[in-house]
């Protein structure tokens, strides 16, 4: 008997309408110029870092159907992915980040199938408003997204017809893409802040229709703690 899947087409139509909704407010935002977000109010003269180190976790949506539906994110039995790196502020209102983010998927139906996607994301972000203490000071960021996946699964291994084992196959696909982020900053010390963010992953340069994986982005949603040096 087949498995049913309608509650998980139902997601992905959920998911599917939550990436479009979140562009739509991350393009609305972007056309936004900080000075046009900035009022008149007293903004806080915060002293910059040179370097900031950040750290985060974050809960992925795969956005392709297929993906959806037969895989499910899972890292050290957590639904989780990582990411970390670095941040440089170029003046009060627009950091250049370099982000590594991991994720890794399983195959819901083929035990030990399993999809794990290393990305570099080099960026810019821009703060929409300026800032103030204890306030959340809100953002939109672009990324360019340089990607390393690779696919791995378990197979049997005979000789003269009897199974002596199991064995590792593995194959590596590169890709390229677009981040899209919609955040907010909160500061916690003058040194240190936490970042929650929408990041929507696009990738376009490994198609199927050439043995590729095709879009393996989605929507992740992301807490970060981030500390400056």
């Amino acid at each position: 008997m087949k498995p049913d899947k309608h509650p998980r087409t139902q997601s992905f139509h959920s998911s599917y309408f939550i990436f479009h909704i979140c562009l739509a407010l991350l393009l609305a935002l972007a056309v936004t110029s900080p000075a046009a977000a900035q009022t008149p109010a007293k903004a806080d003269s915060i002293e910059l870092k040179s370097t900031y180190i950040f750290a985060g976790i974050g809960a992925f949506i795969p956005t392709g159907q297929s993906y959806a539906v037969n895989y499910s994110t899972k890292l050290a039995g957590l639904p989780v992915e990582l990411s970390g790196g670095l941040m440089f502020p170029i003046s009060n209102d627009i950091f250049f980040p370099l982000t590594v983010r991991y994720v890794r998927r399983v195959a819901n139906f083929v035990d030990g199938a399993a999809i794990h996607v290393l990305s570099i994301e080099p960026g810019a972000r821009i703060y929409l408003e300026r800032q103030r203490t204890g306030d959340l000071r809100l953002f939109g960021a672009v990324s360019g997204l340089l990607t390393q996946a690779s696919v791995s699964g378990n197979y049997f291994v005979s000789k003269n017809g009897t199974v002596t084992g199991t064995a590792l196959a593995e194959q590596p696909y590169l890709d390229i893409g677009i981040g899209l982020d919609l955040g907010f900053s909160y500061p916690l010390t003058q040194s240190a802040a936490f970042d929650a963010s929408v990041h929507i992953a696009v990738y376009f340069a490994s198609p199927v229709s050439s043995g590729g994986l095709g879009n393996i982005g989605g929507i992740s949603l992301c807490g970060v703690y981030r500390f400056g040096f």
